[in-house]
C-alpha cells in the first residue's frame, strides 16, 4: 500500500511540472521553471515537447534560452503525428525562431514524418518564413516525388509565393505543368487571381520595385503558359489552356484572359458547354471582359450569335439577376435595379435587332424574362425609395418649420453684419428644404416601372439629397449668425451656452450620413460603363 501511495504521488508531482511548464512555455516565463532539471520534454498528450508549445506560442527569448540546455538531437523530437518543432515555428512564420534552432541544427528543416516547415509556411503564406527556409530545403525537395513537389507548388502559388514558385520551376521545370491530384495546375491558381496581374494592362497598379509580386506572377504566368506551347494546335473543352480561360472568365480576370488570347487568339472562339467567354461574362457581369467586343469588329457578333440549347440568346443571359456579391457591391436596391437595367441595354445595343424578340423554349423574350427575373428586385427598390424619400421628408419639413418663423430676423435688424447673414442662409435653407420635398413627393408618387428606375427616379433622389444637404448647411449658418448675436448682446450669458452652441450642429451628421449615398447615386447615374481600349 505504501508503494502504491508513493507511485501517486510521483506522478502527481510529474504531472504538476508538466503542467508548469506548459504555462511556461505558453507564456514565456523562463524564470518560473529554472528548478526543473528536465526541461525539454514531452509534456502533452499528443506528444509536444516544451520547444514545440514555446515554438508554438511564438516566445522567441524562452526558445533560446531552451535551446542552451539542449544538444543537437534535441531538436529532432517529434508528437504523435510526426511535426518537429521547427514545423511549430514554421507555421508563426517567426524567422528568428527558426535561425535559432537551424543554429543548433541545420538538418531540422528536412526532418520530422509529418508535415515538413517548408510546407506549413507555405501553406500559412509566411512569405518571410518560406523564403528563408527553402534553400534549405530544397535539396531534399528534389528527392521528393511528382506528386509532393507539385503539391508545395501549387499551394506556393495559391499563398502568391511566388517568388518561391519561380525557384522551384529554376530547379524542375516540370513544375511548370504539373497537377495536383484533383488536376489543378498552377495556371488554374493564377486565372481565379485577378489582384495577380495588374501591372502590364494596368499601368497605373505598376509597383515600383521590380520584384513585386505582380511582375513575379507575370513571370511565371509566361513559364507555365510556355509549356502548353504545343497543345495549341489540339485545344478542346476538356484541355488544361481552355479550362483555365473559363476559369480566368467565371472570376473576371481580365488580364489573365487578355494574355492568353494573345497567346493564342483561336481561344475567343472557345465554348464551355455551348457559351463563349462573352456569354459568360454578360451573364456574370464583367464588363472589362466584355469590352473586348470593341477590340475585335465582326468577329465579335459571330461569337456572341451563338443559341444555346434551350432556345436562349446572350440578351436572355443579361436578362438573369445578378450573381449576389455583384448586387451586394451597389448600396441600395434601387440602384441595383437601375444597374441591372444598364447593364441589359449594354447588352442590347451589341445584339442584332432579332435577338430583342427571340423566345427562348419556354416562350419569353429577353425583355420577358428580364421582368419576371427582377420583379422582386423591383419591389425591394420601391420599398428602398419610398424608405428613403420618406425618411427624408422629415428632415426636410423640419428645416422649413424652423426656418419659416420671421421673429429672430427682426431681433436681428440692428446687426448689419449679421443680419444679411442671416437672412440669405435662411432664405437659401428655405428654398432648399422646399426643393427636397417636391423631389422626394415625386419620388412617392411615381408608378416605379422599370424605366422609371434607369433615370427619374435616381436624379429625383439626387437633387433631393442635395438640395437637402444645402438647406442643412444653411440653417446651421443661419442658427449660428442669430445665436452669435445672442452671445454679443449679453455679455453676461455663461460659457456653457456657447458648448451648447456647438452641440446644435449635430444635424451635419445627417450631411456625412447621406454624403456615400449621393456618391452612389452621382457614379450610378452619370459613370456608368467605362470602355477601356486597346486591351489587345
Amino acid at each position: 500500500m505504501a508503494t502504491k501511495d508513493f507511485n501517486s504521488n510521483d506522478d502527481e508531482a510529474v504531472s504538476t511540472e508538466r503542467g508548469r511548464l506548459y504555462r511556461a512555455a505558453l507564456n514565456g516565463d523562463w524564470k518560473s521553471i529554472k528548478d526543473i532539471t528536465n526541461i525539454q520534454r514531452k509534456i502533452t498528450k499528443k506528444g509536444e515537447t516544451t520547444l514545440h508549445i514555446a515554438a508554438a506560442a511564438n516566445q522567441k527569448e524562452f526558445v533560446r534560452n531552451l535551446l542552451r540546455t539542449m544538444i543537437k538531437d534535441d531538436l529532432t523530437a517529434e508528437n504523435t503525428v510526426g511535426n518537429t518543432a521547427l514545423t511549430y515555428a514554421a507555421a508563426t512564420g517567426n524567422v528568428n525562431i527558426a535561425k535559432a534552432m537551424l543554429e543548433k541544427n541545420h538538418k531540422l528543416p528536412n526532418l520530422g514524418s509529418g508535415i515538413k516547415p517548408l510546407y506549413m509556411a507555405v501553406s500559412l503564406g509566411h512569405k518571410q518564413m518560406a523564403d528563408y527556409l527553402y534553400p534549405q530545403t530544397k535539396e531534399r525537395v528534389r528527392e521528393w516525388n511528382d506528386k509532393e513537389q507539385a503539391k508545395l507548388f501549387i499551394t506556393c502559388v495559391r499563398s502568391r509565393l511566388y517568388g518561391v514558385a519561380l525557384q522551384m520551376l529554376d530547379d524542375n521545370s516540370n513544375l511548370a505543368a504539373a497537377g495536383r491530384s484533383d488536376g489543378e495546375t498552377a495556371l488554374h491558381v493564377l486565372a481565379r487571381d485577378p489582384s495577380a496581374f495588374v501591372s502590364e494592362i494596368r499601368p497605373w497598379l505598376k509597383l515600383k520595385h521590380e520584384n513585386s509580386k505582380q511582375s513575379q506572377a507575370n513571370e511565371l504566368f509566361k513559364i507555365c503558359l510556355q509549356a502548353y506551347r504545343d497543345d495549341v494546335e489540339n485545344l478542346n473543352e476538356a484541355s488544361v489552356i481552355s479550362l483555365v480561360l473559363f476559369d480566368a472568365v467565371e472570376a473576371g480576370n481580365v488580364d489573365f484572359v487578355v494574355k492568353l488570347i494573345r497567346f493564342d487568339f483561336d481561344l475567343l472562339w472557345k465554348t464551355r458547354k455551348n457559351k463563349s467567354i462573352f456569354h459568360i461574362a454578360v451573364e456574370k457581369r464583367h464588363e472589362s471582359i466584355f469590352n473586348i467586343l470593341n477590340e475585335i469588329g465582326s468577329i465579335g457578333d459571330l461569337i456572341i450569335d451563338r443559341i444555346e440549347e434551350d432556345g436562349s440568346n446572350i440578351l436572355h443571359l443579361a436578362a438573369g439577376l445578378a450573381p449576389q456579391e455583384k448586387l451586394n457591391a451597389i448600396s441600395g436596391a434601387a440602384l441595383q435595379m437601375q444597374r441591372e437595367i444598364l447593364w441589359f441595354k449594354e447588352v442590347e445595343k451589341v445584339v442584332s435587332p432579332t435577338f430583342k424578340e427571340m423566345k427562348n423554349n419556354e416562350g419569353d423574350t429577353p425583355y420577358v424574362l428580364f421582368a419576371k427575373n427582377h420583379e422582386e428586385l423591383r419591389k425591394e427598390g420601391e420599398k428602398w425609395m419610398r424608405n428613403t424619400a420618406e425618411y427624408s421628408m422629415v428632415v426636410a419639413i423640419l428645416i422649413v418649420l424652423i426656418m419659416f418663423p420671421r421673429e429672430k430676423a427682426d431681433g436681428l435688424k440692428d446687426s448689419p453684419n449679421l443680419f444679411p447673414v442671416f437672412l440669405v442662409s435662411s432664405a437659401i435653407a428655405l428654398f432648399c428644404s422646399s426643393t427636397s420635398l417636391l423631389m422626394f413627393l415625386s419620388i412617392l408618387t411615381s408608378r416605379y416601372s422599370y424605366n422609371d428606375f434607369l433615370v427619374w427616379l435616381p436624379v429625383w433622389l439626387m437633387i433631393g439629397v442635395a438640395s437637402l444637404f444645402i438647406a442643412i448647411a444653411a440653417m446651421m449658418v443661419s442658427f449660428t449668425a442669430s445665436f452669435w448675436s445672442d452671445i454679443r448682446s449679453h455679455q453676461e450669458l455663461p460659457l456653457i451656452l456657447v458648448v451648447i452652441g456647438f452641440f446644435a450642429f449635430v444635424p451635419i451628421l445627417c450631411v456625412l450620413l447621406k454624403y456615400r449615398l449621393f456618391v452612389d447615386i452621382v457614379r450610378s447615374t452619370f459613370f456608368r460603363f467605362r470602355k477601356r481600349q486597346h486591351l489587345l
